[in-house]
């Protein structure tokens, strides 16, 4: 008995023991880049003709817990900005607002702003001193949304009739008001110190496993996820 607690102790201490501090803390600023879309892209979007990211900041305060020289854990709070604009050769897309309600074929343009208030937790895995990676999860609520756009250049199919839209004709679509009320998805990546022990860059991937729109919404046939991957600077303190 006696020499299993001893052990133990050093197995702790082991475990426990620490080149560095036990606490690591950090500021973040950076931008998101990537989209919103269907993940398998589906085969009645045919070409994506335009696309623009939206000015998408983020700021984040991060606290790092180290349990040994090589392992920590993470928890941040990080206000995310995503969006983007596209214009995309759609046929067949099912579409479903106010009196337009079918299958569309022709140019469908669409704007999407999010702004999330993001909260991560990550595991972290130190590879030398001025490099490491994480993992984890997030969830995130959303602050405000914007999903809207519109329908030109092509025909309408109904069912039981066929509308045809000139092209310089327009059908505007909002569905900012049918956005789900929170993300939840899985983050990926790393942090290098470049210079010294407090510039810090980093890179991440962070995948949205929800749809923005709840399951209820059928104004466009796909789910619509956020894809983004993140730069920021920052400072370790």
């Amino acid at each position: 008995m006696k020499n299993s607690f001893i052990f133990l102790l050093l197995f702790c201490v082991f475990c426990f023991a620490h080149e560095k501090p036990l606490w690591d803390f950090s500021a973040k600023i950076g931008l998101n880049l990537g989209g919103t879309m269907p993940l398998p892209m589906p085969a009645n979007i045919q070409k994506i003709e335009n696309y623009s990211s939206n000015f998408t900041p983020t700021i984040e305060a991060e606290a790092i817990r180290w349990l040994n020289k090589k392992v920590g854990v993470s928890a941040g709070i990080r206000s995310d900005n995503k969006g983007l604009k596209t214009t995309a050769r759609v046929k067949e897309y099912s579409l479903s607002f106010e009196d337009f309600h079918g299958k569309f074929r022709g140019t469908v343009d669409t704007e999407i702003n999010f702004n999330y208030l993001s909260l991560p937790i990550l595991a972290h895995y130190s590879l030398q001193k001025n490099l490491s990676v994480y993992a984890g999860a997030y969830y995130a609520y959303l602050l405000s949304g914007e999903f809207k756009g519109a329908t030109s250049a092509g025909y309408l199919n109904t069912g039981t009739d066929v509308i045809v839209f000139r092209e310089d004709a327009r059908e505007e679509y909002d569905f900012s008001k049918e956005l789900r009320g929170y993300d939840a998805g899985l983050s990926l990546g790393l942090n290098y110190l470049p210079y010294n022990e407090h510039i810090l860059l980093s890179f991440d991937f962070n995948y949205g496993l929800l749809s923005v729109f709840p399951s209820r919404f059928n104004g466009v046939a796909d789910e619509m996820q956020n894809i983004y991957g993140r730069l920021s600077l920052g400072y370790l303190f």
